[in-house]
């Protein structure tokens, strides 16, 4: 036989399809005083979908105590619906999940109203019955929710990766651009290498699940500005970044973004980056990716660059006869690659001497007398300004010829 759940001698089924109406109309009444999200709603929206989807709830309720039986699919696909709704009309899901646990509140506050000490019994098994009911409610209010949400994210990211590929190919204008998505007056265009994690270099991690939330982070730091959405083409080790920007920022407000992006990722970010109108993006995509590897050709520390930062080394770097003959300068050195591993060391270090040889692990003498050695070899003497600067050159000059090979 169905449990009745009887307080104060009436079932409890009975006393909530009496008080239908009233019901409904409190339930509604508190979510439009105690949530904001719901005061926002247009009054139509209130009169008729919200008050609509909790007077079926209600009567659900009434149906399940009465039937003692969970709650149909149809039924739960009608609360996932409704939710849905609301998803589309950009309510926090904090907001959904409030309004139906202010209703299960309600409807059992009303069952228990009139409730003597001898129902105390039959007030714990009611509880424990809408607790089960409004679990299986509530999960399918979630799921509608987020199944929308998902559907909307995926709408406004495949718009978002078509305007960044029309950006880069000069296409914007033609592109169709959904609610949400706008086209910037200008976009800092961001070439980016990202660090490794250190969570994946833990024994047992799931790498694949660390990365994913590293660059969810990224993401999310570069999106949290007042000029709308980063367009971005990223996986673990970088790739490429448009960031829409107000006509009132400068530079550092630039770096700003890849710092706080450094910290929300937490892994280290070297970029490369310009500020271009829609029509130069194209142009500047390419120079940030050339200057990006200018970066890593010659060790800079992570942070953002423009080409000015490195514009000497980006020149020493173009492909041409004066690059080949500078790289030829170190072709004596080739079959020694301890004298070519000491150059690039020395040059990186600023010419120190104790940190070439920290870095290499061998005495300080051993680096003076390599670079006697390589003098001795090129023609080229360290020890002074002239020479130091051709040595400098030449190795950056190896460096970009052996990259593009």
């Amino acid at each position: 036989m169905t449990e009745q759940f009887r307080i104060d001698g009436i079932p409890a089924h009975e006393r909530l399809s009496r008080d239908l109406t009233e019901v409904v109309e409190q339930i509604v009444a508190r979510h439009q005083r105690d949530l904001p999200e719901y005061r926002s709603l247009p009054p139509e929206v209130l009169r008729t979908d919200v008050t609509a989807v909790t007077l079926d709830a209600v009567r659900y309720y009434v149906d399940w105590l009465r039937e003692g039986r969970s709650p149909y699919d149809a039924e739960l696909a009608r609360l996932a619906s409704s939710a849905g709704r609301r998803s589309e009309e950009g309510l926090p899901l904090a907001a959904i999940q409030s309004a139906y646990l202010m209703g299960f509140e309600g409807i059992f506050r009303r069952l228990t109203a009139a409730a003597e000490p001898g129902d105390l019994e039959a007030v714990r098994k009611l509880a424990s019955r809408l607790f089960e009911i409004a679990w299986e409610a509530m999960a399918a209010v979630t799921e509608g929710y987020l199944v929308e949400m998902r559907v909307a994210v995926g709408e406004r990211n495949e718009a978002r990766r078509a305007l960044l590929t029309a950006l880069l190919t000069d296409d914007a204008p033609t592109v169709t651009l959904p609610a949400g998505v706008t086209l910037a007056a200008r976009y800092l265009v961001l070439a980016v290498r990202l660090g490794r994690h250190p969570d994946t270099m833990r024994s047992g991690v799931n790498t694949g699940a660390v990365e994913r939330r590293m660059l969810r982070r990224l993401t999310g730091a570069l999106d949290s500005t007042d000029d709308g959405g980063a367009l971005t083409s990223l996986n673990a080790s970088g790739g490429l970044v448009l960031v829409p920007l107000r006509t009132d920022v400068d530079w550092s407000y630039c770096e700003g973004l890849i710092e706080r992006g450094t910290e929300a990722a937490g892994v280290s970010i070297s970029a490369a980056g310009a500020i271009a109108e829609p029509a130069q993006i194209p142009a500047a995509a390419s120079q940030v990716g050339q200057v990006l590897e200018v970066v890593r050709w010659f060790d800079r520390p992570p942070g953002l660059y423009r080409l000015q930062d490195v514009v000497v080394e980006y020149q020493l770097t173009r492909p041409g006869v004066a690059r080949a003959e500078l790289a030829g300068l170190l072709a004596p050195l080739e079959p020694y690659p301890d004298l070519i591993a000491t150059l690039e060391w020395f040059v990186r270090t600023g010419q120190n001497r104790q940190q070439t040889a920290s870095k290499l692990h061998v005495h300080p003498n051993t680096i003076i007398y390599r670079l006697r050695r390589i003098t001795e070899l090129t023609g080229l003497d360290s020890a002074h300004a002239r020479g130091m600067t051709q040595l400098s050159a030449a190795v950056a000059a190896r460096r970009a010829e052996r990259s593009s090979d």
